[in-house]
């Protein structure tokens, strides 16, 4: 069997990453240049097939689960390739001294044709990254142990490890050689400097100020932060700070080491977003609404809602115009709620032609007002056509459920597509 010649093909076959297509039962529908030569089986040998005559060694079961769940959330998921989870074995070709014989894989579950049971499965080599953890961690393991006495290794972690020394202040007193180089800063050029003053004004004073307690605590701190850089780049990094004593037991100075973690960050963003919108997708948004349901301060006048809305006659748009200019449409319409909704409130595509909405801090009347005000929004929105949105609007009350929450958002919708379209009602 030939591999078809089209652009797809031509873009996929381009990629530095394996990519599959298979169905819920394991049956390859594509598999791209890169696996080709990574695996030695050709597409033609590929094609058509159950994964399974070629790889009995993958844990089916969790791969069929996670494949179900791809496909029933509409979002991707992870495949956590490892020793008790394996995926396809790929030897590692290149040279070098290398801890691995096999890649190290990183596995992706995306949906791809929904109705027919296909997602597309993305395999990245990620065993370079897993080598430069595996030597990280050995390089801590060994700090720790020779810090006290063997000081001319200083130039060894100074080139090599992200780290910021403090006083007991949190003003800056030693930064290595590599922090600078990495964040782009000149040497000295941070001495002084308040430690926040490097640290991204999204994280919430609280958090600062939990840190600096547990610290000035004498306890160590660790955890995700995001650092600008000199030209203003926002850098995620996983830190560890630990707290040092002088001789008398007094705190006199924190060292923080950091670890670059951007592209963990970009793939958690790429499973919670969806991709033509942008928006916030439903897994995420249910996982900020479980933390809302879990607050026990709400009070009727001030607690928060759920709201629903519906894109009115939507389907009409798609079969008339195309549905690229459908997901123009949705585009557009998601651009403008979300320019339209206050900080704080979040977004999300629940679903097609369906957005989702959760308003903290509101009463009836106000989450009734915030429903209007974005309805107006989308009526005033100049597109090729027409496009009107029907809102439901549910208040969490004391015993309230995910479920019952989200029924009478439902409900009110209903209400609102029943009585007129193009209006907000309330259940």
């Amino acid at each position: 069997m030939k591999k078809p010649v089209d652009y797809p093909n031509i873009l996929l076959d381009a990629l530095e990453h394996g990519i599959m297509i298979v169905d819920e039962a394991f049956n390859v529908m594509y598999w791209n240049q890169w696996l080709e030569i990574n695996t030695g089986h050709d597409y033609s040998n590929m094609v058509g097939k159950s994964l399974l005559t070629f790889y009995p060694e993958i844990d089916y079961r969790t791969l069929q689960r996670k494949i179900r769940t791809t496909l029933r959330l509409n979002s991707p998921t992870f495949y956590d390739a490892s020793l008790t989870n394996r995926f396809i074995p790929i030897s590692r070709n290149k040279i070098s001294s290398s801890l691995l014989s096999t890649m190290q894989l990183q596995v992706t579950i995306s949906p791809y044709i929904i109705d027919q049971g296909m997602v597309m499965i993305a395999v990245y080599d990620i065993s370079d990254l897993h080598e430069l953890k595996l030597t990280l961690q050995k390089q801590m393991e060994k700090i720790a142990h020779l810090n006290s006495e063997l000081q001319h290794d200083k130039q060894i972690i100074d080139d090599n490890l992200l780290i910021v020394k403090t006083d007991g202040d949190f003003h800056i007193i030693e930064v290595s050689k590599a922090f600078n180089t990495f964040f782009g800063f000149e040497k000295n050029e941070l001495e002084d400097c308040e430690l926040q003053l490097i640290c991204s004004d999204k994280i919430p004073v609280s958090e600062y100020a939990q840190m600096k307690n547990t610290l000035q605590n004498g306890q160590r701190w660790s955890g995700e932060i995001e650092i600008i850089s000199k030209n203003g780049q926002a850098i995620w990094v996983d830190a560890v700070v630990t707290p040092w004593s002088n001789n008398s037991g007094s705190l006199n100075s924190y060292t923080a080491i950091y670890h670059d973690i951007t592209d963990k960050k970009r793939l958690e963003l790429l499973a919670t977003t969806d991709l033509l919108t942008k928006l916030s997708n439903r897994y995420k948004f249910d996982e900020i609404f479980d933390i809302m349901l879990m607050r026990e301060h709400w009070k009727t006048d001030d607690t928060f809602a759920i709201v629903m809305a519906d894109i009115d006659h939507f389907k009409q748009i798609n079969d008339i115009y195309g549905h690229p200019r459908g997901d123009e449409v949705l585009v557009q319409i998601a651009k403008v709620l979300s320019q339209t909704l206050q900080t704080g409130d979040v977004i999300a595509r629940w679903g097609g032609e369906e957005f989702i909405f959760l308003l903290s801090h509101v009463s009836a009347s106000k989450a009734i007002h915030v429903a209007e005000k974005l309805r107006m929004a989308v009526e005033q929105l100049r597109l090729f056509v027409d496009v009107r949105l029907s809102f439901g609007v549910s208040l969490f009350v004391e015993g309230d459920t995910h479920a019952t929450l989200l029924n009478r958002a439902d409900t009110a919708l209903y209400k609102a597509k029943k009585n007129g379209r193009n209006r907000v009602e309330i259940v």
